[in-house]
């Protein structure tokens, strides 16, 4: 449904003029109050850089007296000089070689010196037709690391000044930009640049990357590693929240080896260290189901030394895709032991039920159907039917990587299922396990 704004109120977003739904107005008394974070500025719409300067039209810079029906939108920020920019803005720096102006503001704290920052940026100079350097070209955030040699340090102070959700425009000297050698022919020499910033989110993880800075030495004790331990973990989660799972998996396997590999002194240590342990190896299983990695989930979830509800439960779920049925009972029963309230559980818990009584119908009909002599023969259209359906079920269910056969079929009968299974696009696949062999009809990964 169409968003409600108070039309008394200032400061509604760009993202209700462009709702699907609509927008509007209420000039009554009454209102509802939104919340900010979820009415947020989306970064995953695209604007083309018109859209954007467009949309962050400098309306606030106009003379009054000189408005007329022509210019009613706005200026556009190409259109502006730097010294009409510069009398609405305010100075950063003593010397005013960075200025701001807040387009829309932002929440919470600031930036610290150290973060990772995701931002949306249009960078240009004076009067020119087209920006030098947009993240919006590519319809994406960019993802920065302040404190890096990348970043000219007129930016790193304007992001520093900066709160969450914050729009800002800063000009910025050449002195603190590019100097008076710029980078010919993209960049001039000696130039004034200014940089219209949408700061999307940050992460104050920087000491993550401190643990690079240590010694052998002071890589092999807990207290000199589990800041860099506690940071990473916090970078995987917000990879993972922002669905770049490889990433998460990435930093999670940093946090592992870190700890892994340091020697304790106390039992104090071993108790966190195993805290930290079970967290990220839960956590990395997760992150391969996410991927329908179900073989690297089991042996994450195998790792971890202090086990929960949320360990059995993700166990359970790789088993599943394997089907594992028995197994996969298994842990949820104690994932159910260490939580009876976690819905979630019991919901895989009926699922497995369920899978496994699918299972075991199919394998009735494929011994039923089975053929051992030349009598039997009639019965290979019905055991070539329920190949099919077994071979259909797989295919057809999402939570399902694999399915193992039952033993003792003719070679006869696995050239069938071999067929179908051809025809149908699966894999059969024989794996090895405490010297017996099971045969297994498995998706494709192709």
């Amino acid at each position: 449904m169409a968003k409600f704004v108070d039309a008394k109120l200032p400061g509604f977003k760009i993202d209700d003029l462009i709702n699907k739904d609509g927008i509007t107005f209420d000039i009554g008394e009454q209102y509802c109050e939104e919340n900010d974070e979820e009415f947020a500025y989306t970064p995953l719409v695209q604007y083309s850089n018109e859209e954007m300067l467009d949309m962050l039209n400098m309306n606030d810079f106009d003379d009054p007296e000189e408005l007329n029906d022509d210019n009613e939108k706005g200026l556009s920020l190409y259109s502006i000089s730097f010294a009409k920019l510069k009398t609405k803005m305010t100075n950063l720096t003593p010397d005013g070689k960075v200025m701001k102006y807040i387009k829309q503001k932002g929440t919470g704290k600031g930036v610290p010196d150290n973060a990772q920052v995701t931002v949306h940026y249009i960078g240009y100079f004076e009067y020119r037709d087209e920006p030098f350097d947009s993240s919006y070209s590519s319809g994406k955030p960019r993802v920065l690391r302040l404190n890096e040699a990348n970043i000219i340090p007129g930016l790193h102070m304007s992001i520093c000044s900066m709160q969450k959700h914050e729009i800002a425009v800063f000009l910025i000297h050449p002195d603190l930009a590019y100097k008076t050698f710029g980078c010919p022919p993209r960049i001039p020499p000696n130039e004034e640049v200014v940089f219209i910033v949408h700061l999307i989110d940050y992460l104050d993880n920087g000491l993550a990357n401190m643990y690079e800075t240590l010694s052998l030495e002071e890589k092999a004790k807990f207290e000199c590693v589990v800041e860099s331990v506690k940071h990473m973990l916090v970078s995987a989660k917000d990879n993972f929240a922002k669905f770049n799972v490889k990433a998460a998996i990435r930093d999670y396997k940093k946090a592992i080896d870190r700890l892994e590999t340091v020697e304790l002194k106390n039992d104090k240590e071993e108790v966190e260290m195993n805290q930290f342990l079970s967290r990220a190896y839960t956590n990395l299983g997760i992150c391969y189901n996410k991927l329908d990695m179900p073989r690297s989930a089991c042996m994450s979830c195998i790792r971890v030394p202090i086990p929960t509800a949320k360990t059995h439960y993700n166990y359970a779920k790789a088993l599943l895709n394997l089907a594992e049925y028995d197994e996969a009972m298994k842990e949820l029963q104690k994932g159910h032991k260490l939580d009876p309230s976690n819905d979630a559980i019991r919901k895989l818990i009926q699922q497995t039920n369920t899978k496994q009584r699918q299972y075991l119908e199919i394998e009735k009909r494929l011994w039923k159907n089975c053929f051992k002599s030349k009598e039997e023969q009639m019965k290979v259209s019905e055991f070539r039917k329920a190949v099919r359906d077994l071979c259909q079920t797989i295919i057809n269910n999402t939570d399902i990587m694999r399915q193992p056969l039952p033993e003792g079929f003719t070679e006869e009968e696995h050239q069938i299922i071999r067929e179908e299974a051809a025809i149908l696009g699966l894999d059969v696949l024989t794996h090895s396990r405490y010297g017996k062999n099971t045969v297994y009809l498995q998706k494709s990964k192709a």
